[in-house]
């Protein structure tokens, strides 16, 4: 049934799945809420009755008979909110039953009244104005569960039993009306509270995806607009940098898969600060490899230098991290990392779904197959002769003319003596 889809058009349809879970969650949160307050109101309302009466029968069955219906269904809602699956349904039900029971609480104070309940000094307007207030408190809850949906039809249904009970106790009729209106604006304040969420949520995840592979500073640029990450692509100047770990595959085959899971997370987190330090950006990590993009989204800088400063940087770091490594009892590791400038397509590459922000090109194939070279020519970095000139930085030294799967020309590469 499509009208119980209740996602707005403006949500992230990725986040719809964790969101869904955190709608049942929520859900069995508000739950226990639901049922600690009846419970009480319930177990005040009849210890009252007992100090006033004393033993009261009717008045025991009464509330006894609503606190066992109120932990029936309290019950049946935890356990549909914590089973596998969404569903969409339960929020519209449970906000009925908190409607009804508020109508089922408003007879059965009545009927206690007119046998001669403690209440019944109480005037009947001054109840059901107390009334009003808890179901104002429930139309606010609908704040969390997602949706505008959901909120319109918790207003409606609260709109609806604060007028039954209003009409029901003979309410002069601008009292009915401010208190009709005062519903209203539950509901709006819930609409308000409930949109906030979803916007806060949504872009607190939109950042931390930046976060994982883009520079700090680029996430805030782009988060104020400053920068545009736009659909598509554009062609860019940009310097790629490729890190790969040698001897891999055998070093898998020689530890435990929680080991190596260990060692990545910890390289990779170390290596990708780097990254960022020079306003790079974490393109993919490849198994056991980084690639990272210099010059794009954010044009600012030389490219070229920034990128050969983070692999001399990376690799001194690695250095202090192999020392950590071998006090634990670990592997140590042996990268290669190799750096190429050129154009490439920057830009959004996927589906409506799922989609990257990526460079596409020739670029990239020229630096990978650069650092393949860097285990036969015995050199832990390897700089393109375009990388090189474009950074112009003077410490930099030939080391070969290598010839690159794919391409009919040699190109000359450099490597950094001090390294």
């Amino acid at each position: 049934m499509k009208w119980l889809k209740d996602i707005d058009e403006s949500f992230d349809v990725l986040l719809t799945d964790c969101y869904q879970q955190r709608e049942m969650e929520m859900e069995y949160h508000i739950n226990q809420i639901r049922f600690v307050g009846l419970m009480s109101l319930f177990l005040l309302e009849l210890l009252i009755g007992l100090l006033n009466r004393g033993i009261d029968w009717t008045l025991i069955v009464v509330d006894l008979g609503t606190m066992a219906l109120t932990a029936v269904w309290c019950f049946c809602v935890a356990r549909w909110a914590k089973s596998e699956g969404y569903k969409p349904w339960l929020k519209y039900i449970s906000i009925l039953f908190d409607y009804l029971i508020i109508l089922l609480i408003t007879l059965e104070m009545e009927f206690l009244s007119e046998i001669g309940h403690f209440l019944h000094d109480m005037h009947n307007t001054e109840f059901e104005l107390m009334l009003i207030s808890a179901l104002i408190l429930f139309n606010v809850m609908s704040a969390f569960r997602q949706g505008k949906l959901i909120i319109y039809y918790s207003t409606l249904c609260c709109l609806a039993t604060g007028t039954v009970i209003l009409e029901h106790s003979d309410t002069a009729r601008a009292i009915e009306m401010h208190e009709q209106i005062i519903i209203l604006f539950s509901g709006l304040l819930a609409w308000s509270i409930s949109s906030y969420i979803t916007s806060t949520y949504t872009r607190l995840r939109h950042r931390e995806r930046l976060l994982r592979y883009l520079p700090k500073k680029l996430v805030s640029a782009v988060e104020t607009g400053k920068v545009d990450i736009e659909p598509g692509g554009e062609r860019r100047n940009v310097t790629v940098l490729m890190a790969d770990i040698r001897r891999f595959t055998s070093m898998c085959e020689t530890h435990e898969p929680e080991v190596i899971t260990g060692l990545l997370n910890r390289y990779f987190s170390a290596m990708s600060a780097i990254v960022f330090k020079y306003d790079g950006m974490i393109d993919k990590f490849i198994g056991d490899a980084i690639m990272a993009v210099f010059g794009t989204p954010q044009g600012e800088g030389n490219s070229a230098c920034n990128a050969i400063n983070a692999a001399k940087e990376m690799l001194e770091a690695l250095e202090t991290l192999n020392k950590e490594f071998i006090k634990e009892g670990l592997p140590s590791l042996e990268i290669g990392i190799g750096i190429h400038s050129g154009d490439a397509i920057a830009g959004n590459v996927g589906s409506v779904s799922c989609m990257d922000y990526t460079v596409i090109g020739d670029t990239v194939n020229v630096a990978a197959r650069i650092e393949s070279k860097t285990k036969e020519l015995k050199k832990a970095l390897l700089i393109s002769k375009v990388s090189v000139e474009q950074s112009q930085q003077q410490d930099l030294q030939k080391a070969a003319e290598v010839s690159l799967k794919g391409r009919t020309e040699p190109i000359e590469v450099f490597f950094d003596p001090q390294i």
